[in-house]
């Protein structure tokens, strides 16, 4: 049986976008009608079949990356997963995906100024074999970030 998730759940997830830290307790008491135990026992289950992380996000522009960006990223043929790899081990890099559709690989990344940006871009990224030719586009307001994201009505059956 494939494992699914439930209206508790739900109600759990919710909670915790609120506060990640919040006590099981706390949830408990807002769901009203749940132990703290049993919240407890959820969570580790969902946890366990890979359902949620509870991790901590650090803010770019509190730690002086004024300038985020995504860059779409064009590879010579067979070489999308070593570029993809490359780019995990970057340290300004947040977010690496192989896609389908004008580009091969979708990447975000974070500098402290245009120039940082620009030298990320020709010193680092067009030094990793394989990358043919990238698209930036810098952010200049993010509106919606995944922690925002609302569950949906239907989830899919997974």
């Amino acid at each position: 049986m494939k494992p699914r998730i439930d209206d508790i759940d739900r109600a759990i997830l919710e909670c915790l976008k609120d506060d990640a830290r919040m006590q099981c307790s706390e949830i408990a008491r807002r769901l009203g009608y749940m132990t703290p135990r049993a919240v407890r026992n959820r969570l580790h289950r969902l946890r366990e079949e890979g359902f949620v992380a509870i991790t901590a996000g650090a803010i770019p522009e509190r730690l002086g990356f004024a300038i985020s960006a995504d860059i779409a990223i064009d590879v010579e043929p067979g070489m999308t997963e070593q570029v993809a790899t490359s780019l995990v081990n970057l340290d300004q890099v947040y977010y690496v995906a192989m896609t389908t559709g004008d580009s091969d690989i979708s990447t975000s990344v974070v500098a402290a100024s245009m120039g940082d940006l620009q030298t990320f871009i020709t010193d680092k990224l067009h030094s990793i074999p394989g990358v043919r030719k990238t698209k930036t586009n810098v952010l200049t307001k993010v509106l919606k970030q995944s922690c925002d994201w609302q569950f949906p009505e239907d989830l899919p059956q997974v």
